[in-house]
């Protein structure tokens, strides 16, 4: 009962701090002189994304708990995915004088997955290179690549103050945080969510300052793609207006 009292608060506060964040921006551009009409609007957008997502995660983190939990996936572009969440961050990445960068593969990275847990890992990977360098600020990178099996992989890198050599063993441990008001569970959850589906994540060092987060899923297949592609593409065309 703790752990999932502990899920639901840490992956709850998520989305809406960063609707939160964008209802100050919005209000911020209708406040000027002359209001940004655009600018604003493009802030109240996320807003409604941020808050969409809550429930979204609520549910399916309550579907963790259950014994038969049916399956909730589909043909999803992990590209898209990375820069959805990137571009919701990016009021959070602004306060914490962050800025995000993607280098994605040029080629469409399809994998079959959860849409909506896939967008939690990201979104707590993000979070955690944002938070490691809101004291220095600096730059997070989210990279993509496709394996000659077939495997994607995908890596959030930051410049903040690394792994704690001395508990490196221990960050995706469930109430683990190195965080003075951390929880313990979003590299719990997000490793759970990865295993789920077949992957890996883990961490690295970089070389100096920073810590790159790295996780894999397995491509969708030929035959899979056949069928669901188009849909997919469509799906994701409504993503990307959001």
């Amino acid at each position: 009962m703790g752990e999932l009292v502990a899920s639901l608060s840490h992956e709850l506060k998520q989305p809406v701090l960063a609707a939160i964040l964008d209802a100050n921006t919005c209000l911020h551009w209708l406040s000027r002189d002359t209001p940004d009409v655009e600018r604003a609007r493009r802030a109240a957008t996320r807003v409604v994304k941020g808050a969409t997502l809550a429930g979204e995660f609520i549910d399916r983190l309550r579907s963790f708990y259950k014994k038969e939990a049916p399956s909730v996936r589909a043909i999803v572009d992990v590209n898209d995915v990375a820069r959805e969440m990137l571009d919701l961050l990016r009021s959070k990445a602004a306060q914490c004088s962050v800025s995000l960068r993607a280098d994605l593969t040029a080629e469409p990275a399809f994998a079959t997955a959860d849409l909506v847990q896939l967008r939690q890992v990201l979104m707590n990977l993000i979070l955690n290179g944002i938070e490691a360098m809101q004291e220095s600020g600096g730059e997070l990178t989210v990279t993509s690549g496709v394996a000659p099996d077939g495997e994607l992989t995908i890596s959030v890198s930051d410049a903040g103050c690394g792994l704690p050599t001395e508990h490196s063993d221990q960050i995706f441990e469930t109430f683990f945080s190195t965080k003075p008001q951390g929880s313990g569970m979003g590299l719990s959850i997000s490793r759970s969510i990865i295993e789920s589906h077949g992957g890996r994540l883990w961490a690295t060092a970089n070389e100096g300052r920073g810590t790159t987060f790295h996780f894999t899923v397995p491509a969708a297949t030929a035959n899979a793609l056949q069928v669901a592609t188009p849909r997919a593409r469509a799906d994701h065309s409504a993503l990307s207006f959001l």
